[in-house]
């Protein structure tokens, strides 16, 4: 069969190592004693909805640090397992490590910067900011990936004694296709941007004001940002992974077809 994914992962070393990297920076600065600080300041403060606030909002915000080092493993495993485009060489350049190692620092900064609405609004509504363009190039670059596999795959699906694998392939791709492509990604993003900014507008006065309920008012902007993105993509994995679930069980049973005919 013309079509056999798996060449791509290695291919792809120089960005699965600049993760590696992201991942080390992230877990390097938690080791650091971040948590035990935390721990020990909590224990510390007074009874009071804005500390409250501000603890609801770190422990969220260690939950998305974990989601992020899981949800790129599981999604560059998946375009490994799935694509194998033709005459597709993936980006290795110094921009992609770059920007993978940005987003892991604003990450991490971002659990430093918990005990203050007004830091966490500037880095978060950073965060945001950024984001929509790295996530268009990054979805050009899995758009270009993603039709060339379509090209390859188009030889097999041409021959008869192929095309039933071939037809499982793309189906597989057309649901990577749909997650990361179709489903509205930018409008997501858009959405986390104004409302950021929202929190962010609330943090400003609250320095100004030290009103307690603006402050409580802008952690629960940020909470919700968070929360609610993260509901919604999580829908969208889901159904992504019982679409290719299905798929790869059907192909399982194809390829095992073949090797006992052999």
């Amino acid at each position: 069969m013309t079509y056999k994914p798996g060449h791509l992962r290695e291919r792809s070393r120089d960005i699965t190592n600049a993760r590696n990297w992201g991942i080390g920076i992230v877990t390097t600065s938690l080791g650091l004693g971040l948590f035990v600080s935390e721990v020990q300041r909590i224990k510390a403060i007074q009874p009071d909805l804005l500390n409250y606030a501000y603890l609801a909002l770190f422990i969220l915000t260690g939950i998305l640090i974990f989601l992020w080092i899981w949800a790129t493993q599981r999604e560059l495993n998946l375009l490994f397992e799935w694509l194998d485009p033709e005459r597709f060489v993936p980006p290795s350049s110094l921009k992609e490590t770059l920007m993978i190692l940005f987003f892991a620092v604003l990450l991490t900064a971002l659990l430093f910067a918990a005990r203050s609405p007004l830091s966490y609004g500037i880095i978060l509504t950073a965060y945001s900011v950024i984001l929509i363009p790295s996530t268009i190039y990054l979805n050009t670059e899995i758009q270009e990936a993603i039709n060339k596999s379509k090209n390859r795959l188009s030889e097999d699906l041409e021959n008869q004694k192929l095309a039933v694998q071939a037809k499982l392939y793309a189906a597989g791709v057309e649901v990577l296709e749909t997650y990361f492509i179709r489903r509205p990604m930018k409008l997501r993003l858009i959405i986390i941007m104004v409302a950021s900014a929202i929190g962010l507008t609330l943090a400003i006065y609250w320095k100004k004001s030290q009103s307690r309920w603006v402050g409580v008012a802008s952690y629960a902007v940020f909470f919700a940002i968070i929360l609610f993105s993260e509901l919604v993509i999580a829908r969208w994995r889901c159904i992504r992974d019982r679409e290719l679930r299905e798929i790869e069980a059907n192909l399982s049973e194809s390829l095992r077809e073949d090797q006992g005919q052999k």
